[in-house]
């Protein structure tokens, strides 16, 4: 089709034609093969653990970790021989990035001895050395430079014990329990410690932060992007360790595939759908020159070794679908990796599936129900809701492979295209299954979009993302060389908007870094095209739950409607002070940030005032409310109403909008300040439209601009600027206070009396405690 042929004439640029080779691999499916003399091993005498240090592996690294459940620790460290001593030392690992690695706020400390063990047994030189280290594993608090959650506070003897030791290949198991405290009650967890054999170091990938890759240390070093600017982090990207096993083939085998196991307790029904989840990501390896880059592995048993060994990828089902959440947070999945500092490369990867059947398919019904019958009433039929479940698993397995969330080519699609058939087949309705752009909602029942084009996918994004990140050069490639290559792969996005990536977690400085809704190149009509689903959505609550013995689903899924109404209103607030954004090298042409036309952010404005700030009755009152409702309390879209109008006026949005005046040459900030007051208090003149809501947002609007005008700014502070506002913005601010003021004075001295007059003598009495 004419509108895919510039990307794909590209990634033939540069990767040429593909040249398939044979596949003959075996998968090693039993773990326990018997372990390696050269390596650690274990012996249980009594209560005592002891340790078994051959003399080849004194002060050489080695993987150190620990597991409390889903929680995950480890470090590099040493054992080194000091007299009779046996010392332990946590190490400062040289990473290929440049750097030392972990982060230490102690600089001048390159490593860190953990523990001193007397030597049990002078033991010949080939058998080595032997430890006795339960008091290690059982009592002592570890320091552990890469935490992802695991919390030790002091031991309780009487509940902790060894259980259990395995040796395997190149790596020691140890099973415990141990007594701590928790919630002021005493609980022995289950933990498991193990020592691992590191590989030789790989060959790294440098980070760049115009590309959506994790660092080696992403716990510890800025991930490339900062609440002032962009730069680059001197770090290595994650990424897992793959070789071509034809190395000047276009397209070859690895020498050794990435491999998942599926745990036995993901229902044998959802396997499928799981597997081709982590698939999805097949094509894009081939895309990078690798063929059958993943092998996924289906299993009904799994021991605990297998699960705790560094050498198994293990997808989980998570238990958190199984809790009860009385503050209805909703669950969705995570990943957990061990990654060598020294090169980035991932060890193992972990992903943990725990969105119920119950999120997944509310989460579809509010934005697809009017465009795919079979969403219309609970529970779904198990090929729609397997189908959810592969793009979770896509989404995760991106993780799993190096790659971060954010926002990849969002707000480069046209509307057209992610309502045209032909393109969503191929490009997908977003770029990237990274995005949380979530389920296409902006089809019209009319376009007769086929369901399966609704639900996110591997994308374009990820194929180019995946291609720079694992893409493996021909021999005789120089360093420089590579570089080069690498570089042109990111100038790609020059001319390829769905290709650029920027991060999400920080300032949301235009529609591409919005999240929850499909970001088309015009919010605003996108927008009004969504919800006129939500409103059809809607009115097909009461239906989907007339079966259900209670009201619980009804109000979920009218609370999640109204939320996702607030989201594309907050895309379409994205475009005021907003920026069409892509991260550059200052070698690369053009700006950084280009403002959008002040024209469109008008547009956004006038949008906002009518669907906003006048919520329509579909929304606020739908019909099915009245058999079920007491009270006007709670009002979802009146907490949600005084959100945006709050966000609106946020001093980072503020001072982009200051900053857009000195290059549009047009007094931004005071137009858009005036026209959001006139919006709010339209009615002054018409009041017979100022409802309850309504009163309530006005009021609130008065007290936030009285909060602002009381903040003290942080003159002497440049790093804390970024939420002060400044004396130009208040300065404009007070003005409109001040004009309110004159207005509501006129209004209340005419005598007459209204039903609102004394809303607006509320409103007087508020601003007059605020003006001097």
């Amino acid at each position: 089709m004419k509108h895919i042929k510039l990307p794909l004439m590209l990634l033939f640029l540069f990767f040429g034609q593909f040249e398939a080779s044979p596949i003959n691999l075996e998968i090693k499916t039993n773990l326990d093969s018997d372990h390696s003399p050269v390596f650690f091993t274990t012996e249980i005498v009594g209560e005592q653990l002891f340790l078994n240090i051959p003399d080849n592996l004194l002060d050489q690294p080695i993987l150190f970790n620990c597991n409390k459940g889903r929680s995950y620790s480890y470090m590099q460290i040493a054992w080194t021989r000091h007299r009779d001593n046996i010392i332990l030392k946590s190490l400062s690992v040289p990473s290929t990035s440049g750097v030392i690695l972990p982060v230490v706020t102690d600089r001048t400390l390159m490593d860190n001895v953990l523990a001193i063990f007397p030597l049990e047994q002078q033991q010949s030189e080939s058998k080595g050395y032997r430890i006795d280290i339960t008091d290690l594993i059982l009592n002592k608090i570890v320091e552990w430079p890469q935490n992802l959650g695991v919390s030790f506070g002091p031991s309780i003897p009487d509940i902790s014990f060894v259980e259990d030791s395995k040796d395997r290949d190149n790596e020691v198991i140890i099973k415990v329990r141990r007594g701590m405290v928790s919630k002021k009650e005493k609980v022995s967890f289950p933990m498991y410690f193990g020592f691992s054999a590191l590989p030789e170091p790989m060959k790294s990938r440098t980070h760049d932060y115009r590309m959506g890759y994790f660092n080696e240390d992403y716990m510890g070093i800025p991930q490339g992007i900062h609440v002032r600017g962009t730069h680059n982090s001197k770090a290595n990207i994650i990424r897992w360790r793959l070789n071509k096993k034809y190395r000047d083939k276009n397209l070859s085998v690895p020498i050794k595939p990435i491999t998942f196991l599926l745990s036995p307790e993901i229902p044998k029904k959802w396997r499928p759908y799981v597997k081709a989840g982590i698939e999805e990501w097949l094509p894009a390896f081939e895309t990078a020159g690798f063929n059958d880059a993943i092998r996924v592995i289906e299993t009904d048993s799994l021991s605990e070794w297998d699960k705790y060994s560094v050498n198994t990828n293990i997808v989980y089902w998570g238990q958190e679908r199984y809790f009860r959440n009385p503050d209805g947070e909703e669950y969705g999945g995570t990943v957990r990796w061990v990654i060598d500092d020294r090169t980035g490369e991932i060890l193992k990867g972990d992903v943990f599936l725990n969105a119920s059947r119950e999120t997944l398919e509310e989460r579809y019904f509010i934005r697809a129900a009017p465009l795919d019958k079979r969403a219309r009433s609970f529970p779904f039929p198990d090929e729609l809701t397997g189908r959810l479940f592969q793009a979770l698993t896509a989404h995760e397995t991106g993780h799993a492979l190096g790659l971060k969330d954010g926002n990849y080519g969002e707000y480069s699609y046209s509307v057209d295209q992610v309502t045209d058939p032909n393109w969503l087949t191929t490009m997908g309705h977003t770029p990237s299954v990274m995005n949380y752009t979530r389920h296409n909602s902006i089809p019209q029942p009319k376009d007769n979009i086929p369901p399966n084009l609704l639900i996110p996918k591997v994308g374009p994004a990820d194929h180019y993302s995946i291609t720079w990140g694992y893409r493996e050069f021909p021999s005789g490639t120089t360093k420089e060389e590579e570089s080069q290559l690498l570089e042109a792969m990111i100038r790609s996005q020059d001319s390829i908007p769905w290709y650029r990536y920027n991060d999400s977690q920080f300032e949301v400085i235009g529609p591409a870094r919005t999240d929850e809704v499909v970001e088309t190149h015009d919010p605003v009509r996108s927008t009004s095209m969504a919800l006129r689903n939500v409103e059809r959505a809607i009115t097909m609550i009461h239906s989907a739950t007339l079966n259900e013995k209670g009201n619980a689903r009804l109000f979920r899924l009218y609370n999640k409607s109204v939320v996702l109404w607030y989201d594309h209103m907050k895309h379409v607030a994205s475009v005021i002070g907003g920026y069409d954004l892509q991260y550059k090298s200052l070698g690369q042409p053009g700006n950084m940030f280009d403002p959008i036309a002040w024209s469109k952010q008008e547009k956004a404005i006038d949008f906002l005032i009518q669907n906003a700030f006048q919520p329509p009755k579909w929304l606020t009152d739908p019909d099915f409310m009245v058999k079920v409702r007491y009270t006007t309390f709670p009002d979802k879209v009146s907490e949600y109403q005084i959100k945006l109008m709050t966000e609106l006026l946020l001093a980072p949005r503020l001072k982009r909008l200051e900053y857009m005046q000195g290059l549009m040459g047009n007094n931004l900030l005071e137009q858009f300040l005036v026209k959001v007051q006139e919006g709010l208090f339209t009615n002054l003149d018409n009041e017979k439209d100022l409802s309850p809501r309504m009163q309530e947002l006005q009021m609130a609007y008065i007290e936030r601009l009285g909060a602002i005008l009381n903040i003290e700014t942080s003159v002497y502070n440049s790093d804390a600027q970024l939420i002060d506002y400044t004396d130009y913005a208040k300065g404009l601010l007070s003005e409109r206070l001040l004009e309110l003021k004159t207005k509501l004075e006129k209004k209340v001295n005419k005598g007459r009396r209204t039903q609102v007059n004394g809303h607006w003598l509320l409103c007087l009495q508020k601003i007059n405690t605020i003006l001097p």
